[in-house]
């Protein structure tokens, strides 16, 4: 994919996150500007602690900056009550973390199919059918009835990039991914995500400490002590 149309899906200028341990004023983020093309894979490479998680949660409005704005497919989330925050989120935005987050009591079937029962009122056969599909997309046609308790670690992640791609999001985040996992497993959660992109044309930021999985992407950003360095 060489180019990209000129809609920006990601919107982000002079971002700053301060946090406060005692009499100490720490700065989480600096000053970050980042814009994200449709159809676009960005890859936030850094150490722990550098800030990209930080960053990654500012632009799923999981977290509010302390300075700076945030527009998501031309909505600002910036300043956006929570109730309407929720309705981005599941609309817009598909989340995949590292330790998947799956619902313990439900199938992975469930698991993909819940985001589509609060944003639609179509019928469950239709939810049914489509989670069904974003599993068969990422391998795991198999695997449907079973419990995230029954599933490797590496199926489990599986189920959450279906579970994120269940509204067709203008935008996935993902936070280190492959992690936890081994690596010849992650290699195969990797793929599964890389196809799932290139099926759905989905916008895809992933933070990663991981120079190889960073290689991946259409365009790599490195963080350091906050703030994008070139």
């Amino acid at each position: 994919m060489d180019q990209y149309p000129e809609q920006q899906v990601v919107v982000a200028t002079g971002l700053s996150k301060q946090f406060t341990l005692g009499d100490t004023v720490g700065h989480a983020l600096r000053g970050v500007d980042i814009n994200v093309a449709n159809g676009e894979f960005v890859a936030i490479l850094g150490a722990s602690g550098s800030g990209k998680s930080t960053l990654l949660g500012l632009l799923g409005g999981l977290d509010t900056p302390t300075a700076g704005r945030v527009q998501i497919s031309g909505i600002d989330i910036t300043n956006m009550n929570e109730n309407r925050l929720a309705q981005i989120r599941n609309r817009r935005i598909g989340f995949v973390f590292q330790f998947f987050n799956l619902i313990t009591t439900l199938t992975a079937l469930e698991n993909v199919e819940l985001p589509i029962q609060f944003s639609t009122a179509d019928n469950r056969h239709s939810s049914r059918q489509r989670a069904t599909e974003l599993l068969t997309l990422v391998g795991l046609a198999d695997r449907l009835k079973h419990r995230p308790s029954q599933l490797s670690g590496g199926e489990q992640q599986r189920v959450a990039i279906a579970r994120a791609l269940a509204n067709s999001p203008d935008l996935i985040l993902a936070d280190e991914p492959p992690g936890n996992l081994d690596t010849t497993t992650g290699e195969a959660v990797m793929g599964a995500f890389l196809d799932a992109r290139q099926e759905m044309g989905s916008t895809l930021v992933l933070v990663t400490h991981d120079a190889r999985l960073a290689s991946q992407a259409d365009r790599t950003l490195t963080m350091q002590d906050g703030a994008f360095v070139l």
